[in-house]
């Protein structure tokens, strides 16, 4: 082979493997989740159907277990772009589009089927233009289960909880679901939840079911009322600038993985079903709350709805009318 043939070969070898690189994307994915939970389970799926999607022209690496931060920070990040995608709680979700904590809301759906039918049906067109406003683009919805409230001291029932010091998330949601109920709402991340039942400065906490199994927070709170108050659904976000990077194929194959979604759903719900019943297995108390005494519970939840509707202004109002029309669509 002669110079020049020789050098034709070697300039081909490195245009291909200069397009070989450029032709693989390779995106961030955070989540607070720890590792070996439904949801970083959830974001793995996700990975691997767009990468099956695209032919492995997209990869997504995840970050579960708050490495990149924690959830305040990461949707930041993915709204500037520093991190390309993320699946946040409906809390952190609200610090870029506060209407979205109508979502939360005091039982506002009849049921679960409802609530997933409203979702994957009609929810999406309701928010994008908000969180495009952010710079952010939602690719579908995850599950984080309904609220209940743990207790060092048993709550059996509506009157219970009134005067007791209940720690609420950092979301009005949370804080205007459980001052309606009576209780005196104190804000905490839910990293100190366990400690300050301990302390005695929170005397119960609002929380997911699934997470206060799997935080182990009834080692120190051994009572648990299933009032099912709230449906916390999360959502899964990518940078805007990051997406319109995407060909139309890529953006298909990350709507496509959304199917994960359903399997998500499934784990959630099934994990929290099963792991209360270990806890009651163990000695812990669980309540469920009687028709009639769950009529008072609901009561003071469609006022908190109301105030809800008040408190976060802006949009609210048309965006809670666009989900009682989802609702309505979605009356089984």
């Amino acid at each position: 082979m002669g110079v020049r043939g020789f050098l034709w070969l070697l300039s081909s070898v490195l245009l291909w493997s200069a397009v070989s690189v450029q032709a693989e994307t390779v995106l961030k994915m955070g989540l607070a989740a720890p590792e070996k939970t439904p949801w970083a389970a959830n974001a793995h799926d996700i990975s691997r159907l767009v990468s099956s999607g695209t032919g492995g022209e997209v990869k997504i690496n995840v970050f579960p277990g708050s490495q990149l931060g924690n959830e305040q920070d990461m949707i930041r990040q993915v709204s500037r772009g520093r991190i390309h995608l993320g699946s946040f709680s409906n809390t952190a979700a609200s610090l870029m589009v506060p209407e979205i904590a109508l979502l939360a809301a005091p039982y506002l759906w009849d049921n679960r089927a409802q609530a997933d039918c409203a979702l994957d049906n009609h929810m999406i067109p309701v928010f994008e233009k908000k969180f495009a406003e952010k710079g952010l683009v939602i690719l579908g919805w995850s599950e984080v289960g309904y609220m209940g409230f743990a207790s060092r001291e048993p709550i059996m029932d509506y009157g219970d909880i009134k005067g007791r010091k209940i720690r609420v998330a950092p979301t009005k949601a949370s804080s205007i679901a459980t001052q309606s109920f009576g209780a005196n709402s104190v804000v905490l991340p839910i990293t100190e939840v366990a400690s300050a039942l301990q302390t005695g400065l929170v005397e119960g906490a609002d929380l997911p079911g699934l997470a206060f199994t799997a935080l182990g927070i009834g080692k120190v709170a051994g009572n648990w009322i299933a009032t099912n108050h709230s449906h916390q659904v999360g959502i899964v976000l990518m940078n805007q600038k990051a997406w319109k990077r995407l060909n139309a194929e890529q953006q298909q194959a990350f709507i496509d993985a959304q199917s994960a979604t359903d399997t998500l759903r499934g784990q959630v719900r099934g994990a929290e079903k099963f792991t209360l019943g270990k806890f009651a297995e163990a000695g812990g108390k669980v309540v469920t709350p009687a028709a009639d005494d769950l009529k008072k519970w609901q009561a003071s939840g469609e006022q908190a709805r109301k105030d809800l509707i008040q408190a976060i202004g802006g949009d609210a109002k048309t965006i809670y009318s666009d989900i009682l029309s989802a609702k309505e669509s979605c009356k089984s």
